[in-house]
């Protein structure tokens, strides 16, 4: 089987698990990242959803190694994002901790792109709050808001599950790399990932070089 599929790890319930077998805020978000860069080799695993686990399990008793082989299962498996909301840590720091255990794994059958988001995937929406809510700016730096969940909650009713995707899809790709640091990590993420597949290699991303806090 041709490896052509993008799965995640995840951590937010709303990026792995959206009612009425609707598509994942992570597979919204990588269809779009695909489609932003005009690239259609790779595509968004859609048919399984998104393996989930807690913040502390990342760090902990091998749990992210062992998620990692299971997806050496999936026979179809180009790439695997990693994704987690950082909150108050450090997003460089981080994600350096987790890319040097993968490499400590040895040789996989697909690449592996770890991306922070700091603080939280929803501080990507307030970068785009304008996209996603017509009229309303947010007028502050969106990865200095501690709980954008709640503020988005507060103010628009928002709730995950319901939401996510949804705000996902109207989410403005280049003004969240305007506003969002974390965001054009991810974005730079998959320019290193199809560039990647474009030469027939496998990657493990971020490098010491261009990881960010």
């Amino acid at each position: 089987m041709n490896r052509n599929k993008i799965y995640a790890i995840v951590e937010g319930q709303g990026e792995a698990n959206p009612p009425n077998g609707k598509p994942s805020a992570v597979v919204v978000l990588i269809g779009k990242m695909l489609t932003e860069l005009n690239y259609w080799n790779l595509y968004p695993a859609e048919k399984r959803q998104p393996f989930r686990m807690s913040y502390g399990d990342f760090f902990k008793n091998n749990k992210l190694e062992n998620a990692i082989r299971y997806h050496g299962t999936f026979d179809d498996c180009a790439a695997l994002l990693i994704l987690l909301d950082m909150d108050d840590d450090c997003p460089r720091e981080k994600a350096k901790e987790l890319v040097s255990r993968i490499h400590q794994m040895g040789s996989l059958p697909f690449s592996v792109v770890v991306v922070c988001a700091k603080r939280e995937f929803e501080s990507w929406f307030l970068a785009s709050l304008e996209t996603i809510h017509d009229g309303q700016i947010y007028d502050d730096a969106p990865e200095n808001k501690r709980d954008a969940k709640g503020w988005l909650r507060k103010n628009f009713k928002y709730k995950q599950t319901r939401h996510q995707a949804i705000y996902t899809q109207k989410l403005d790709i280049a003004l969240a790399r305007e506003r969002s640091r974390s965001f054009r990590r991810l974005y730079h993420a998959f320019q290193e990932l199809v560039d990647a597949a474009e030469k027939g290699q496998i990657i493990i991303t971020p490098t010491e070089q261009t990881s960010s806090c």
